[in-house]
């Protein structure tokens, strides 16, 4: 009998958890849809998708077949401004884009592995290029830099055909204005008179750079700029800086056991600037300017040719990784809710399961005993 009660109460328990793991499950997933819902209308034009923000239209999406892509000046009577952050992400038949006249801002990955890109023309209107906004567009080999560019995230060229133009340069350079990467190995860098921002990952991993001259034209510093540079002792920072990314000085890794700083490293800024809020922030060293010890002679700085496209093969680069639509953007939070939901379903039902088990055994030894006594009874 009470090995029967006890079954009927731990299935309703196992029930009880499968159905609040379902409800779970299906309400993350309905609150991540109504979330995506509520907060901006998506509209469409054609093959596009956009939302609107601040009177000005914002390409979020596209749902073309591929081929030559156009995006229009106008949308509704409102200038399209801007391309939302992975709004095109691996779009990979796509093979032109053509960009409105009057585009500012071009998001993270927004473009990246678009693998069958060959060209794209960028409105000399854009400001900013996010990080890996054409990362992994492998066949991409015709991009035009706008002369007025004020920052181009890191990687966001990275294994192109076009980029492998300038392989020859310690330093890529975009306009004279972006300091993109370098891939020398001096141990003093110049970094021309005129350039306004210095592209995350520029530094990243060098190990041989102790000393950089960052001129006073410089405005963006982008994240991780300067991370695991373990020989760079310090940075001196112009007072017009109006950008430090994240982690973009003195540290060299970060890792399951916490952040590491460079030893020691100092930030060289005037008080009351960008550069002593950074110190301080990341709790870094902070001295004036006027104490920073400069090399005796400073190497000339750094130029950029690109090579003519002819000289360029494609050998170095790579396959592209194929990626379902279902992991693009928001959707891989459903995937996690789900894979939650799965584990809470299975340790559950585990665990009850070897309760339960572990239950009846003990049951059926109480029984078992019990019937030896009455046997020993019947005997007396």
């Amino acid at each position: 009998m009470a090995y029967s009660e006890n079954k009927k109460i731990y299935m309703k328990v196992l029930s009880l958890c499968l159905m609040m793991a379902l409800v779970l499950a299906l309400g993350c997933f309905g609150f991540t849809a109504h979330a995506q819902e509520t907060e901006e209308e998506v509209l469409t034009h054609g093959y596009l998708e956009y939302v609107i923000r601040d009177n000005v239209v914002w390409i979020t999406g596209y749902t073309g077949d591929g081929g030559d892509v156009s995006i229009p000046n106008m949308i509704d009577d409102l200038s399209v401004l801007a391309i939302e952050t992975e709004a095109f992400w691996y779009e990979d038949k796509i093979t032109a884009v053509d960009l409105p006249d009057y585009l500012e801002f071009i998001g993270d990955r927004a473009f990246q592995n678009c693998s069958m890109l060959k060209s794209v023309t960028i409105p000399d209107s854009v400001k900013e290029i996010g990080t890996a906004a054409f990362a992994e567009c492998y066949a991409l080999e015709s991009v035009n830099i706008p002369k007025d560019i004020l920052y181009v995230g890191g990687g966001a060229f990275d294994n192109t055909l076009w980029i492998k133009r300038f392989e020859d340069n310690t330093s890529i350079i975009f306009g004279g204005k972006v300091f993109y990467r370098y891939m020398g190995d001096a141990s003093v860098v110049n970094i021309p008179y005129g350039v306004v921002g210095i592209s995350g990952n520029a530094f990243t991993d060098n190990q041989n750079v102790t000393y950089v001259n960052i001129p006073e034209t410089v405005l963006f510093v982008g994240d991780y700029s300067f991370f695991n540079c373990p020989n760079l002792e310090s940075v001196s920072l112009p007072d017009d800086v109006n950008y430090l990314g994240v982690y973009a000085f003195g540290y060299d890794s970060i890792d399951a056991d916490g952040e590491h700083q460079n030893e020691g490293f100092t930030i060289y800024a005037n008080e009351d600037t960008l550069g002593a809020e950074y110190a301080q922030t990341y709790d870094l060293k902070l001295s004036s300017p006027a104490d920073n010890a400069t090399p005796d002679e400073l190497p000339e700085p750094e130029s950029c040719v690109a090579k003519d496209l002819s000289e360029v093969t494609s050998e170095s680069a790579t396959e592209p990784v194929q990626k379902t639509s279902w992991f693009k953007k928001n959707n891989s939070a459903v995937v996690i809710v789900i894979i939650i939901a799965s584990c809470v379903v299975i340790f559950g039902g585990l665990y009850l399961y070897i309760t339960f088990t572990e239950k009846k055994r003990k049951t059926q030894e109480k029984e078992e005993k019990q019937k030896n006594k009455s046997k020993k009874k019947k005997k007396k």
